[in-house]
């Protein structure tokens, strides 16, 4: 931990985390109606790594804390809100912004200064162009840019993550129908249903089954 960063009372930091200069982990909330006499914090697992004048606010209810997992890389700038809830081995580059509730899969890329609403939902594999502002979930392996605009399936970072040919196959298949498409949600999921998935592409169509507080991106 640098000695010109600060982790703050109610932070628990795993093993092997690296804290660069100027950051502040576990500072109040930025919400107006938040006790500061609340007893709450922020939960980081192991291997992170925190860059210079990263920001992450504990959460608002008693006992209750900001979730952070493992093998997550936070470049300069970024800020976690609070209550947000972080999987593991996701990059978000400089100046990243979550507003508080934000819920983030695994292996998700955000681009440089991404903009993200409060109680967004972002899946696994997801990935943002830089600049993005966006304000409805991302469904999982997909790829947003501008303002709420998808714009197809990550295939790079799932050829990293190294889903077969067929799998992506599947995974485009599924795509088409829900999401690359001008009908209504319940008639996408009505043809997908009458196909057999395999668990990838359940994954995404499960996404786009569940309820969402803010709607889900569509093509």
């Amino acid at each position: 931990i640098d000695p010109h960063a600060r982790i703050c009372s109610g932070t628990t930091l795993g093993s092997h985390n690296h804290v660069h200069q100027g950051a502040i982990i576990g500072g109040a909330p930025q919400d107006l109606s938040f006790d500061p006499e609340t007893s709450s914090g922020v939960s980081a697992g192991n291997h992170n790594t925190f860059r210079e004048y990263v920001t992450i606010h504990r959460a608002t209810s008693k006992n209750q804390n900001t979730l952070i997992g493992d093998h997550n890389f936070l470049m300069a700038g970024t800020h976690l809100g609070h209550d947000t809830n972080i999987g593991s081995h996701n990059i978000f580059a400089n100046n990243t912004l979550l507003a508080g509730f934000v819920r983030i899969g695994s292996r998700v890329f955000l681009g440089g200064a991404t903009v993200v609403h409060q109680f967004i939902q972002i899946g696994d594999f997801a990935m943002t162009q830089g600049n993005s502002t966006i304000s409805k979930d991302i469904p999982p392996f997909c790829v947003a840019h501008q303002v709420n605009r998808l714009s197809g399936l990550n295939t790079v970072g799932l050829k990293r993550a190294g889903f077969t040919v067929e799998q992506r196959k599947e995974l485009k298949r599924a795509y088409s129908i829900l999401l690359n498409t001008k009908r209504s949600r319940t008639e996408a999921l009505a043809e997908a249903d009458s196909y057999t998935w395999s668990s990838s592409a359940q994954i995404l169509l499960e996404a786009v089954r569940a309820p969402s507080r803010k709607g889900i991106l569509t093509r």
